[in-house]
């Protein structure tokens, strides 16, 4: 698996979504791995939003939903020590690619 980002993120405010997908009877393990990424990013400074959620249908499917103060922020984050856990803990599929979008702010 490779852990490098498919394409940059804005250097402002911007949001983040990808799947990830377990690999076959391995959904709680990643769940779990996830979980203890959630902890961290609860107190990380620059991340604004940080949600995931599993598919009820499919219980290796996972939706990450991010947002942040911009692209160092996301950086940080990539490289911490929980996500690095997560990326060797071997439980994905596919790591997913993720997309970025820019906030837009009202008129």
């Amino acid at each position: 698996m490779d852990p490098t980002i498919s394409s940059a993120p804005p250097e402002d405010e911007f949001e983040v979504f990808a799947d990830l997908y377990a690999k076959p009877g391995r959904g709680d393990d990643l769940e779990c791995a996830l979980r203890r990424v959630i902890r961290r990013v609860e107190s990380e400074p620059g991340t604004l939003i940080y949600a995931i959620a599993r598919d009820g249908e499919n219980p290796n499917r996972f939706r990450v939903f991010e947002r942040y103060t911009g692209r160092e922020a996301f950086e940080k984050h990539f490289m911490s020590p929980e996500v690095k856990a997560l990326i060797d803990a071997d439980a994905m599929e596919d790591p997913g690619s993720p997309k970025f979008f820019k906030v837009l702010k009202g008129l």
